[in-house]
């Protein structure tokens, strides 16, 4: 498969620098690797959200730097709180022999048999993290749920996945699950209540302090 190209330059270090970076439409970013770097960098914002739209987040791209193209897994992207703009993003240089690890998002397919007799679908885990060699990387992983019935749960154990990608996270750890009607109310009637107690508390402690 190939992979998107984004191009990069070497940039200054400075908040002020990153300021104007941001005028013109660029992203501060760093580059780093077993030994590389780092590299502070800037790339384009319209080119890196539209690859972020293709093959999201902790995706393996060649990014080009000083007339050499060589790839690189997207490592962390930070985004503005109430803008939906990138503020800085990392990029881990990859050797395409030896394994990296990554966040996997878990899809889920179909329709709980479980919901249909009124039971209530949680997915409580969206992503694995996994490794494998950089060419063995995989984009998401879809997951058919229709077998699942009131009161079943899907874990980390139960995913299938190539032999040639490991899963490292818990296999105990639950992906999602489906609830009976009942349980689901009272989930949410327990986590009303102890949001309740909480400022109780706090009061509480402020008076103790006062005396």
């Amino acid at each position: 498969m190939e992979r998107p190209v984004l191009t990069a330059t070497v940039r200054e270090a400075k908040k002020s620098e990153n300021n104007k970076l941001k005028r013109e439409g660029k992203v501060p970013a760093v580059v780093y690797g077993k030994g590389y770097g780092p590299v502070n960098i800037s790339v384009d914002e319209k080119e890196l959200f539209k690859i972020l739209k293709e093959k999201g987040e902790s995706s393996l791209i060649n990014l080009e730097l000083n007339g050499e193209r060589f790839p690189v897994l997207i490592k962390e992207v930070q985004r503005h709180v109430l803008k939906d703009t990138f503020e800085h993003v990392d990029f881990f240089k990859v050797s395409m022999d030896e394994q990296v690890e990554y966040n996997l998002p878990v899809i889920l397919k179909g329709t709980a048999k479980g919901l249909k007799l009124g039971g209530v679908l949680q997915h409580q885990k969206h992503e694995i993290t996994v490794k494998s060699l950089p060419d063995d990387m995989i984009e998401s992983l879809e997951v058919d749920i229709s077998d699942l019935d009131i009161g079943d749960t899907l874990t980390v154990g139960d995913l299938k996945v190539d032999s040639k990608i490991t899963i490292l996270d818990d296999p105990d750890e639950v992906i999602a699950s489906v609830l009976a009607p009942k349980l689901e109310e009272a989930a949410e009637a327990a986590e009303t209540t102890e949001e309740a107690k909480e400022p109780e508390l706090v009061r509480e402690s402020k008076e103790e302090e006062e005396e």
